[in-house]
């Protein structure tokens, strides 16, 4: 249509009108490179506020995993601890010797941390990185590079070990009665009475205490759990700190839809 009227206003040697229609032309080009690129604009900011909400949902449940496995660790550790005091003094305190059995045994458990980074990963496999402000993405980087510290995902060799000397049957008992996992695949370590007669259970206490190598390791395995908690702390806080750069991002964004 407009082409048709430029040709017949050259044809007609109607100047005014072919500067008009070509204006008219270029006014529709440019009006719809500007709302290409608003869409465009929008787009990605929609995309970039989806990864930021979804980033956040990784940060609160590495927080949250975070929180219950330094609360496991200790738990570990205080097993850990028990068993040691009775392997260096031979003094059974206030402690049964089935609960010393049971001290011996679950200071074998681990709980491995991951860091939940797919959509970090998404982000920068897509190379979309530049959606997000060079603070956040920065700090993002910084939080994801230190995520794979082997300290946090150890199974130690005192786990195989010990798990070796204690008789089956009791094993059976512990993972049956004395341990268990919640809904949401968390373990947790339950209270459970004895079995098997004191005098069984003094049994397989001295033969774990008395392995010189076997309480070697269980040191080493009670330092690690020292360390994995400094470090789950560390992240814990990291992850924090995160999730409220993400909040002031997301209300930056927020302000700036509003104006």
């Amino acid at each position: 249509m407009i082409l048709r009227s430029m040709t017949k206003h050259v044809k007609d040697q109607n100047w005014f009108a072919v500067g008009l229609d070509f204006f008219i032309v270029v006014f529709g080009v440019f009006v719809g490179l500007q709302v290409q690129q608003w869409n465009e604009m929008r787009n990605d900011e929609g995309r970039a506020k989806a990864y930021l909400i979804r980033t956040q949902n990784d940060l609160n449940a590495d927080k949250n995993d975070l929180m219950f496995r330094i609360d496991f660790w200790k738990q570990v550790s205080d097993y850990g601890t028990s068993g040691l005091d009775y392997a260096n003094t031979g003094q059974v305190g206030s402690l049964t010797y089935w609960e010393l059995l049971i001290a011996f045994f679950q200071a074998s458990q681990a709980a491995e941390f991951t860091t939940t980074r797919t959509t970090y990963d998404e982000l920068t496999n897509a190379g979309d990185q530049n959606l997000i402000s060079v603070e956040l993405r920065d700090a993002l980087a910084i939080y994801y590079l230190e995520s794979g510290n082997a300290v946090l995902s150890e199974r130690p060799k005192y786990r195989e070990n010990v798990r070796g000397i204690v008789p089956v049957a009791v094993q059976s008992y512990i993972w049956e009665n004395c341990y268990g996992t919640d809904a949401t695949g968390e373990q947790v370590i339950l209270p459970c009475s004895a079995p098997i007669s004191p005098e069984r259970s003094e049994e397989i206490v001295n033969l774990i205490a008395g392995d010189v190598k076997l309480m070697a390791e269980l040191r080493y395995w009670m330092s690690t759990m020292m360390i994995a908690t400094i470090i789950g702390v560390d992240r814990a806080e990291l992850a924090t700190d995160m999730i409220a750069k993400i909040d002031t991002e997301l209300g930056t964004e927020s302000q700036e839809e509003n104006q």
